[in-house]
Order: structure tokens, then sequence, then C-alpha cells
């Protein structure tokens, strides 16, 4: 057994200290966490699921951007107080290259969002009109996303 799962089962939260033990969430090359962009992915889904599933539509509508820092602070991952720190430490043009992706991504969901409530504004969409739509904002979301994640997971825009 962990000395994580042993706290678990105690009902104790895993000290600062404790972190190294976790997986660590900051990739060591670029100082930040992938699982920020996970925030993405899942509207990603959702949009790319909602025409075959409008049942989907209440999960798209909820969807809110949240900036890193907030998603972190939030966060109940093991991991997050290590990940708050290391995006403290980012150079600020390497930072200011992520956040400018950040900022892309939100734009892009918030219209894409937008968009797909103006569809259903009226009742059940024309289904053609709806999957083009979602389509069109999950392709642009990917696009942003794959370069966002070469630079989370290499420290630049190449892979």
């Amino acid at each position: 057994m962990t000395f994580e799962t042993q706290m678990v089962e105690a009902g104790e939260t895993a000290p600062e200290a404790a972190e190294p033990y976790v997986k660590p969430l900051v990739n060591p090359l670029s100082g930040l966490a992938n699982d920020y962009l996970n925030l993405f992915n899942e509207l990603v889904m959702i949009l790319e699921q909602l025409p075959l599933m409008p049942e989907l539509y209440e999960d798209l509508c909820a969807w809110r951007p949240i900036g890193y820092r907030d998603y972190f602070l939030n966060s109940k991952l093991p991991g997050r107080h290590s990940a708050l720190a290391a995006y403290d430490q980012l150079n600020p043009a390497f930072r200011k290259r992520f956040e400018a992706f950040v900022s892309e991504l939100d734009i892009i969901a918030l219209a894409s969002v937008a968009s797909v409530r103006r569809l259903f504004r009226d009742g059940e969409p024309d289904k053609a009109r709806l999957t083009e739509t979602c389509e069109r904002g999950g392709e642009k979301m990917r696009h942003i996303l794959v370069r966002a994640s070469r630079l989370v997971n290499y420290a630049n825009l190449e892979p």
C-alpha cells in the first residue's frame, strides 16, 4: 500500500511534501501540466457527439472557460500545488505564448457554444446545420489543441 493510499484511507489529504511521490502533473520540459488542456478536449468531445446525442446539450451549455491558475486552484488533483508553483516560475514570454493559445481556445469554444445555442433556440435544430456547426468548432479547437499540446509536451511548437 502506498503512502498516498494510506492517507486517503485514513481520511487525510496528502501533504505538499508527498506530491513528489505522485505521478507528476508538470512536464519538466515546459513547466506546464497537460491536464489543463483536458478542459478543451472535453468540450471538443461534446461538440463531436452532440449531433448524435442531443442530451449533451446541457453539458455544452454549462461549459465555461477557466484560466490555468484557477483550474488548479479549484482542482483536487494530486500535484496541483506543484503545477501552480511551476506556472509561477515560467519565463514570462513562454507563459504568454501558452496563454495566447488558451485565449484562442476560449474564443472558439465560446463562439461554438453560442452557435449551437442559437441553433437550439427554436427547438430541435436541423441536424445537418448542427453537425456542420459542431464539426467546424471541433476542428478549429483541435488544430489549436495540437499546437498547445506541443508547447506543453515539448516546450516549443515543433514535435
